[in-house]
């Protein structure tokens, strides 16, 4: 994970029981102190660019780890929570895939809210604020950090795939909080004044000829490990979203376009996962499958 001095990763391990995973703090800036429980390398600047020179560095990483958690340091989470994150991805064998968030976090799309019927919905999109890859998938993935955009990337992340259907999802059973305002670390992510996060996500769009047409969960499985792969009953269950109001920080009046958007998708935008090329000789997905 990327830390600054305000990092809420210590949080992470904190208390009792057994942290079952690594953590790797790669640091933007000087910490005041590390924990003895984690490994810490400084390498200041952009997030995305410091998590490509992170690779690069140690590639031995996709190696050593099945899954790999990049995850942001103004994320409130316990070491149970992280623990139970990674095994669910191990159960239902999932390439990519993200916690959900609290109904009092601050956040972009409605379709990372937790919908509490749910273990886990599956998704066509997982967002950069705390992705989970397996890192065989990681490295198929990898050649996007390296371009140079910050946002963006996660729009086409989960379109290398051969076979993309129930490997992403976000997991309703793991909840998170998002405490940060979005884009108030634009500057420390290397944008210019006046540049914003759409013109990126723009840039990424045209470079791949690719058309991002909103968050879509296609199907899901319940609190009693049932598939529910009505897009109907997905909608339907979508609507507990909008209960989120009494709780979130988000202004109402973006909170209600975030909500509406989501329950919209979930009823008539296509899944739109088709793969598309990132470079001739980059790793392909299709193999991943034969770990399951």
């Amino acid at each position: 994970m990327r830390a600054g001095r305000n990092s809420l990763h210590a949080g992470w391990t904190a208390g009792t029981g057994e942290a079952e995973f690594d953590l790797l703090v790669a640091a933007y800036e000087e910490l005041t102190s590390g924990a003895s429980d984690q490994w810490s390398v400084l390498l200041p600047g952009r997030k995305i660019a410091g998590y490509n020179e992170l690779f690069q560095r140690y590639p031995e990483l996709l190696d050593r780890y099945e899954y790999i958690a990049l995850i942001d340091d103004d994320i409130k989470a316990t070491k149970q929570d992280i623990n139970r994150l990674f095994q669910i991805g191990a159960a239902y064998c999932l390439d990519l895939f993200q916690p959900a968030l609290s109904w009092d976090s601050h956040f972009s799309y409605a379709a990372t809210l937790a919908i509490h019927r749910f273990r886990l919905r599956f998704t066509n999109t997982v967002e950069m604020m705390c992705p989970v890859f397996r890192a065989k998938y990681l490295r198929v993935v990898l050649p996007l950090f390296s371009l140079g955009y910050e946002t963006g990337i996660d729009l086409v992340w989960t379109r290398l795939n051969d076979d993309p259907w129930f490997r992403y999802a976000i997991v309703d059973e793991v909840v998170v909080t998002h405490t940060r305002v979005i884009g108030t670390t634009m500057k420390q992510q290397g944008f210019a004044p006046n540049e914003s996060y759409d013109r990126q996500v723009e840039s990424v769009l045209k470079r791949f000829a690719a058309e991002f047409r909103g968050f879509v969960t296609y199907a899901g499985i319940d609190k009693h490990d049932r598939l529910i792969s009505s897009r109907y009953l997905i909608g339907l269950h979508s609507l507990a979203t909008w209960t989120a109001w009494r709780r979130t920080p988000v202004p109402l009046k973006y909170f209600v376009r975030l909500v509406t958007d989501y329950t919209r998708h979930c009823f008539v935008r296509p899944t739109n996962l088709h793969r598309i090329p990132i470079a001739e000789n980059a790793p392909r997905s299709s193999a991943i499958r034969t770990d399951c």
